[in-house]
């Protein structure tokens, strides 16, 4: 085993409905992680991801160990639902921010406009409203007001990559867009002005019959950014099994301009996968687990992430409670160990709670954090 789990921790649980968490390490080496708080509703109308009361909170930690008790507002919006946190730390050390966010409305009062084709709890029906970037000069303590990504009514579950000028690729995903045909595509913008103003860089494909949900960008060491995308097939039969919701890689060579055909590789997981640099220049890939047994997994790649055949899939955890666990992130400790960030509640528990856990490397903890 390349990756050995040692302790799994609870970072931040309380009587809220806590998911969907991002990980950083920002200018002061403090580790920071946002993430979805909403009301548990779970008792009054069920499970839903969709709620108008979420908003985007962060918890700090000197260490990655010991965590905050109280949890601070990265953003909390009067009219929409806030969705999916992601932090970013720029060149400079500034932090970037980005979300996606919700309308929700009476049935009736909406009956008929095709944007808001989300049931909520069967009661009222829900729409997005775009993405949205927010900055920090103080390493997350405070933020700047939510500025629209003005690309159409997209989501965003990802990490961005800064290019050498300063300008950043983000990777959105969307249903509603472009050809309204119900198929979903990765969508990577531009902004050379850190979110005021935006370019549409590319738009990737799915293969037929399936769509490409929640990608991550990552640029290797050579300059090649490669693009993790959450895929499902369209039309899953019960015989396709875990086989369905492949992993999916896109590359470019060029800065974002052109991607190679999207590839399926052998990892599989309705839940976003998420790629961390490691100091000794790998790459730790992570994502839930969302078939029995339900858990935690990830892989060890090549720094150029090239050599899928040979992968191995390492177990992190394997005691969740279901399959609505995971959206994982990842970052290495100053002392070396790596921090695995998910959301997660095992057998007989009811709140969704933000959870890590510390591994080390078979060759030992390693030296300084990697950058």
């Amino acid at each position: 085993m390349a990756l050995k789990p040692v302790k799994h921790i609870v970072l931040y649980k309380d009587r809220h409905y806590n998911s969907f968490p991002n990980i950083v390490v920002n200018k002061e080496g403090t580790f920071v992680v946002a993430f979805r708080q909403a009301p548990d509703r779970q008792g009054t109308f069920g499970l839903q991801h969709v709620d108008p009361s979420s908003r985007a909170v962060v918890a700090t930690s000197a260490d990655g160990e010991t965590w905050s008790s109280e949890a601070n507002v990265l953003y909390d919006d009067f009219f929409y639902g806030v969705q999916d946190p992601c932090l970013n730390v720029l060149a400079d050390g500034t932090m970037f921010a980005t979300c996606f966010m919700w309308k929700v409305a009476e049935q009736d009062d909406v009956r008929g406009d095709p944007d808001y084709d989300y049931k909520v709890y069967n009661n009222w029906l829900g729409k997005r409203v775009g993405s949205y970037t927010l900055r920090s000069a103080d390493g997350g303590l405070t933020w700047d007001r939510p500025l629209p990504v003005d690309l159409g009514r997209l989501s965003i579950r990802g990490n961005a990559v800064e290019l050498a000028g300063g300008s950043l690729l983000v990777p959105f995903y969307s249903e509603s867009d472009g050809a309204k045909d119900g198929v979903s595509r990765a969508i990577v913008g531009r902004t050379d002005d850190r979110g005021v103003s935006w370019t549409r860089q590319a738009v990737i494909e799915p293969e037929q019959g399936y769509g490409l949900f929640e990608p991550n960008l990552y640029r290797t060491p050579s300059g090649k950014i490669v693009l993790f995308a959450r895929c499902h097939k369209r039309n899953p039969q019960p015989e396709d099994g875990r086989e369905a919701y492949p992993l999916v890689t896109a590359e470019s060579l060029d800065d974002g301009l052109t991607w190679s055909a999207p590839v399926r590789r052998p990892l599989y997981s309705p839940s976003p996968f998420h790629p961390l640099r490691l100091r000794d220049g790998r790459v730790l890939l992570t994502y839930g687990y969302r078939f029995r047994p339900y858990g935690i997994r990830a892989v060890l790649l090549d720094a150029e992430c090239e050599r899928w055949a040979e992968e191995e899939e390492e177990i992190v955890r394997e005691d969740g409670h279901g399959g609505d666990i995971g959206y994982t992130c990842a970052a290495q400790l100053h002392d070396g160990r790596i921090l695995i960030v998910y959301y997660y509640s095992r057998q007989n528990e009811r709140e969704r709670y933000i959870a890590g856990t510390l591994c080390e490397l078979a060759n030992g903890r390693g030296g300084e954090a990697a950058t």
